[in-house]
């Protein structure tokens, strides 16, 4: 007898909507977060520096959060863009300082048969930024590269010859925006915290920055790969620093440093 109205196994038609329909998608639409309202931000004045092929603008603005410097190389649509604080811009100037003093030594500066792209380098940093003014050479010649790591990496870089005239620029903004002694007003009822330190092993540098919250003073310390500019962290607070530190003190006598073993894995970009 056949059986009527129970399709048999493995006929009849497919179950469920067609093909196409009214499944998920495969991925979810990116909606990226809307950006922080600082209120209106006021332009307080610009330089533009246009040297070979390169043209950067220099912008000092004024927003709620205060006032600050944006630095743009206007060819990379958007790429080329650092921004600092204005008390951070000042630590930019200090270090440009010491390149312009040394413009003749490093335009002089032989490199053949160097190994390393960098001829000088220097970092600093605002609270989860980093920077680095470096000046590097490549194939076409001698450059300074600013470079800003917070979560992604940016930079602008112009030829050596258009350092004089990068450095003016920021120092006339900075002469008529900036503090007049290049400091932050001080945070009232809170006690000094201390400066960051970094370390430098490899491909690697690592950060230690003492902040505050609610809970109390920590120390964010912080991996950056210098090539791509990745960043692991880990927050260790200051209850446990003795600790720390003798265990590292003992781990340091128990095995000392053995050549080669700086990356910890065997590779520096790991």
């Amino acid at each position: 007898m056949a059986n009527i109205g129970r399709p048999r196994r493995g006929g009849g038609g497919r179950r469920g909507p067609p093909r196409g329909m009214g499944r998920r998608p495969p991925f979810r639409e990116f909606r990226p977060p809307p950006p922080r309202d600082y209120g209106d931000t006021e332009d307080l004045g610009s330089r533009e520096i246009d040297v070979e092929s390169k043209k950067l603008l220099i912008e000092v603005k004024s927003n709620e959060q205060g006032k600050f410097v944006k630095i743009t190389e206007t060819q990379t649509q958007g790429r080329g863009r650092l921004i600092l604080n204005i008390e951070t811009a000042v630590i930019l100037r200090g270090i440009l300082d010491t390149y312009i003093a040394e413009l003749d030594t490093l335009t002089s500066t032989s490199t053949e048969g160097s190994d390393s792209e960098r001829l000088r380098s220097e970092s600093f940093s605002q609270g989860r930024r980093r920077y680095f003014a470096d000046v590097r050479y490549n194939n076409r010649g001698k450059f300074v590269k600013l470079t800003m790591i917070a979560g992604s990496k940016s930079f602008v870089a112009l030829p050596l010859e258009g350092l004089t005239p990068f450095h003016t620029g920021l120092c006339q903004l900075l002469d008529e925006f900036a503090p007049t002694d290049g400091s932050a007003p001080p945070s009232p009822n809170r006690d000094p915290l201390p400066n960051s330190r970094e370390v430098r092993a490899g491909g690697k540098t690592f950060f230690f920055d003492v902040e505050r919250n609610d809970r109390g003073a920590f120390v964010r310390l912080s991996e950056v790969l210098r090539v791509s500019g990745r960043r692991t962290h880990i927050n260790i607070p200051n209850s446990c620093w003795p600790q720390m530190s003798e265990v590292f003190t003992q781990l340091s006598q128990e095995l000392p440093y053995e050549a080669g073993s700086a990356s910890g894995s065997g590779s520096e970009d790991n």
